[in-house]
């Protein structure tokens, strides 16, 4: 009885002693944070390269801002240019030549110097398929933008540097400010080749130090950075792929920011006074998909049955509750060229099966729609959504089957056009063409892309004239709303949190988060 006793009061006691050490490491860190200046921020996915030629996920966008910088960078949430890598920059008269002049004395993170001469080779790799160091990854997102622009790069000078384009193109300088026209040290392209994507190395204010895959990416200040150095001396992108882990993690302060909240949790930070709320209405739109050239949606008849077969006031309203608009086309209200006078389908089963018999399935049909799992910029609850959607076509005789996986997964079927209808998304530079051209009849996957939208969108790119362009991009969106070969469904709001003993902590209107000026009170 004596020995019992003993040991449980030795168990009771080593208890206390451990449960003690927790309560003082909690208590100690957000002063160890500040004294080692290590801000740690948690998100929902993780990077698949940090080579800014070829970065285009969600994971990797944020990084691109920190470890490289642009020729221009954005002064404003209205995307207005300034100097950067380039003090100064002119156009020529007839709008095909953009020359930079660049800033003398920069360093790559390696050492190596920045001048005309690596700036060209950071295009040229990505241009130029005879390159050396052309493909070293899977996707690069400046071909999308700019691959099909340029003419040529030349190199004036050791400081000056001319883009040559093939025609007039009203983004261009836009564009420059976007992570994917950044400069990457050549001498470190040619040091590690095809693993350039895991030492990225370029000139912005942190330099890369270690990734452990889908667990965190460390970077650290750059001391030697031409611009005004960061306040933090490290950063660690966490990855917490659960929206409720993360929210747990900020609370218990083992992160001092998160990105992306799901509606249920707004109230919770509003109401927490060591917390700080960062929301702004998004560039970007959340919608479901169809493979046209896969039946049945193939036919534009059930395309738009299905359209008119969903409640997208009651979808969004539901889902989103109080952090998203109903879209009606995929251009977002807040960019510029949004055609207004366009409403979404409106909620009509009638309209639906008689659409339906019209396509020849009055007995309804089976169809496949496939889903991601976790939280997006432009969507928190995206099986929620598929939930929603399933239930109301069920009533009009459409049977879906939901098919999850996560987000690699999702992308590899929508790449391979293995879907019927899929969730996708895009939030990107405010500027219509991304939406209308980049997303909606290429990164969409809806096997899409008719000639005289094609016309039309060239047209738009090609003039200086910002009326003109309005007018071929609402013409776009009426072409769009009738052959229907996505579903808009939703504008989503940007969210993060951070503690409130955090200061510089920034959201954008691109949906990044950026900690250049971050430091603790």
């Amino acid at each position: 009885m004596t020995v019992k006793m003993t040991l449980k009061k030795l168990v009771l006691a080593a208890l206390v002693i451990v449960l003690s050490m927790g309560f003082v490491m909690t208590g100690l860190t957000d002063e160890v944070s500040a004294r080692s200046k290590t801000f740690v921020v948690a998100r929902s996915t993780d990077a698949r390269t940090l080579d800014a030629g070829y970065a285009w996920s969600e994971g990797e966008i944020d990084l691109m801002f920190h470890i490289y910088d642009g020729l221009v960078r954005f002064k404003n949430d209205k995307l207005e240019v300034e100097p950067a890598l380039a003090t100064s920059w002119e156009m020529s008269d007839d709008g095909l030549v953009w020359t930079f002049n660049l800033r003398e004395g920069v360093k790559f993170h390696d050492g190596s110097e920045l001048n005309a001469e690596t700036v060209r080779f950071s295009f040229m790799r990505l241009i130029d398929q005879d390159h050396e160091y052309y493909g070293l990854g899977d996707y690069s997102y400046f071909d999308y933008l700019l691959s099909e622009v340029i003419d040529d790069i030349e190199v004036v000078d050791d400081y000056t540097i001319a883009f040559h384009l093939k025609n007039k193109f009203a983004p261009f300088l836009t564009y420059m400010g976007y992570y994917s026209q950044y400069p990457v040290s050549m001498e470190a392209v040619k040091k590690y080749g095809e693993d350039f994507y895991r030492h990225p190395v370029g000139t912005g204010p942190f330099k890369f130090v270690e990734w452990k895959r889908d667990e965190y990416i460390v970077l650290e200040k750059n001391e030697e950075y031409w611009g005004e150095k960061p306040k933090i001396d490290k950063v660690i992108w966490k990855v917490v792929p659960d929206i409720s882990t993360r929210f747990m993690e900020l609370q218990a302060g083992q992160v001092h920011a998160i990105k992306g909240l799901a509606p249920n949790l707004i109230e919770k930070v509003k109401g927490n006074d060591k917390m700080r709320l960062h929301q702004i209405p998004g560039a970007n739109i959340f919608h479901m998909v169809f493979n046209c050239t896969e039946p049945p949606v193939d036919d534009k008849r059930v395309r738009k049955a299905i359209a008119y077969g969903i409640d997208l006031e009651k979808l969004v309203a539901g889902v989103y509750e109080g952090l998203g608009t109903v879209a009606s086309t995929s251009l977002p209200p807040t960019v510029f060229g949004h055609a207004d006078h366009i409403s979404h389908y409106p909620y009509d089963p009638d309209k639906a099966r008689e659409l339906l018999k019209e396509a020849g399935y009055e007995d309804g049909l089976s169809i496949t729609l496939n889903s991601f799992i976790h939280t997006r910029p432009y969507v928190s609850n995206p099986v929620d959504c598929a939930e929603v959607i399933k239930n109301d076509l069920s009533k009009v005789g459409i049977d879906v089957n939901i098919e999850t996986n996560e987000w690699g997964t999702h992308s590899d079927i929508m790449n391979n056009y293995k879907h019927q209808m899929a969730f996708s998304g895009w939030y990107d530079i405010p500027y219509p063409s991304n939406f209308m051209k980049t997303m909606l009849m290429e990164g969409a996957n809806t096997n899409w892309k008719p000639d005289n939208m094609v016309e039309l969108v060239q047209k738009a790119i090609s003039t200086y004239d910002r009326e003109e362009q309005e007018k071929y991009y609402l013409e776009m969106q009426d072409i769009e709303h009738e052959e229907m070969p996505a579903i808009p469904i939703a504008h989503n709001d940007y969210t993060a949190a951070s503690l409130a003993s955090v200061e510089g902590f920034v959201l954008d209107v691109i949906g990044t988060v950026r900690v250049h000026d971050v430091d603790f009170k």
